[in-house]
């Protein structure tokens, strides 16, 4: 709390009124700081909670230029503005701090902090991860880019003690202003083009997400994605046959290994996939500085579903199976899905489109000339999809798409949605679009 009484007589501007910028407003009004509001819009989604609980803070929505940012000492600013925004980048250069919420949690909290990042499977380990220390008797707070704001679960804790640790999903636009976080465990789990239209280059893209490691004890790498591999001294690594942690053999079935030993059977987790047991090796090397038994994990493992629009299975019709990967917004996520569905040679129908967010689309190619019958493309960027593979076809939306997924599908075959793109051409986001798709599925139904 040291922390607030010294920024306590600074003038802090909160830059954006979403979901974070709201969050951050209610922080620091709760510890008795008087933040200005400002937001690009006229009438942000916050205003109406401002004008019942904070009528007397000062607000400035509406055109940046005229907000005068450099007169801030800080400005804490929400992972959804770039930078880079003139307006921003102006107050930077004239010495103003700028910094994130999760920056400001980082500079409060003394618990410790699992930390996760990378570009596909984040929220399944954190939630994971949750769920085996709650097992193991820790009360784990999950939050940052997924459900609950971090300086929500701070408040909490601050007021009741609720939190022994907080199990962190962290993107890429936070970690950005983030530089004071000091986690027992963080890792990248994998690194594939994605947000190209936000980050100068790949690379950039790359050491952004590398920056988790910056303060941590123990850096967890991706034994098999060279892009998340680190030069820390405490590492461990995890990966589909090599690593600390790895898939192997004993007594005729597949097991989780920790340091060449028996661990688990993959049996032992309820959802199955390559992806989900690389998932459960990544939360393994996180939550091994914490004392957890093999009954612990099993228990954990036994009782996890998976989520929602993440290779969820929907229905089978005909002797056909329907999976929802909504979530798989970039290419890397796409690969994965495939690779995980086609383990027994079935032969896909992949469902894909949207806006890619200017990525490299070719990584797809080998996947889809080896596992998928057909491509079904759709969405603002659909012929460029269409371009990688002569099995592709064009429609206008989903519903149009699920029905020629069903023509042209047999029985064993897999109708996957893994879009490789972002929904935001045709979507509020990608869970609307996931249940876009089951709605189709179920609407085929005999």
């Amino acid at each position: 709390m040291r922390y607030l009484s010294e920024i306590k007589n600074k003038q802090i501007t909160v830059l954006g009124l979403g979901v974070t910028g709201l969050g951050i407003v209610r922080f620091l009004v709760s510890q008795g700081l008087t933040p200005t509001v400002v937001d690009s819009r006229v009438n942000p989604p916050g205003i109406d909670w401002l004008k019942q609980n904070t009528p007397t803070l000062t607000t400035r929505f509406g055109d940046l230029d005229s907000a005068d940012l450099c007169a801030s000492d800080m400005i804490i600013i929400s992972p959804g503005l770039s930078l880079t925004i003139p307006a921003i980048a102006k107050a930077i250069n004239a010495g103003v701090e700028v910094i994130g919420d999760v920056e400001l949690f980082a500079r409060i909290n003394t618990k410790p902090v699992v930390a996760v990042t990378g570009s596909n499977g984040k929220s399944t380990v954190v939630t994971l991860a949750q769920q085996v220390l709650l097992a193991a008797g820790y009360k784990a707070a999950l939050g940052g880019n997924i459900g609950t704001a971090v300086l929500d679960l701070l408040q909490s804790d601050l007021s009741n003690n609720d939190v022994d640790v907080y199990v962190l999903e962290l993107s890429s636009f936070q970690l950005d202003t983030t530089t004071s976080l000091q986690p027992i465990s963080a890792t990248v789990l994998n690194v594939s083009e994605d947000h190209l239209d936000r980050y100068a280059s790949y690379q950039a893209y790359i050491d952004s997400k590398l920056s988790i490691y910056n303060n941590a004890a123990l850096v967890i790498t991706n034994a098999d994605d060279e892009a998340t591999h680190s030069k820390a001294k405490s590492q461990l690594s995890f990966g589909a046959n090599q690593g600390d942690y790895s898939l192997g053999e004993y007594q005729q079935q597949t097991y989780f290994m920790q340091v060449n030993k028996a661990f688990l059977p993959v049996t032992s987790l309820a959802v199955v996939g390559k992806h989900n047991y690389l998932n459960a090796l990544a939360v393994m090397a996180l939550l091994s500085p914490f004392n957890i038994s093999k009954a612990q994990y099993s228990t954990a493992f036994s009782q996890f579903n998976g989520l929602a629009h993440r290779c969820q299975f929907v229905a089978e019709l005909a002797g056909v199976k329907y999976f929802n990967d909504s979530k798989a917004t970039n290419v890397g996520a796409t690969i994965a899905a495939i690779d995980s569905l086609a383990t027994n040679g079935q032969q896909l129908i992949v469902i894909a489109g949207g806006d890619a967010k200017g990525a490299d689309l070719n990584a797809l190619t080998p996947y889809l000339q080896q596992h998928v019958k057909a491509l079904i493309c759709f969405g603002k960027d659909a012929k460029d999809l269409m371009a990688l593979t002569n099995k592709s076809h064009l429609t206008n939306n989903m519903s149009e798409a699920v029905t020629l997924a069903k023509q042209l599908s047999e029985p064993g075959n897999i109708v996957l949605l893994a879009p490789a793109c972002a929904s935001i051409d045709m979507y509020n986001n990608y869970m609307q679009r996931g249940d876009d798709f089951i709605q189709c599925v179920m609407a085929e139904q005999p």
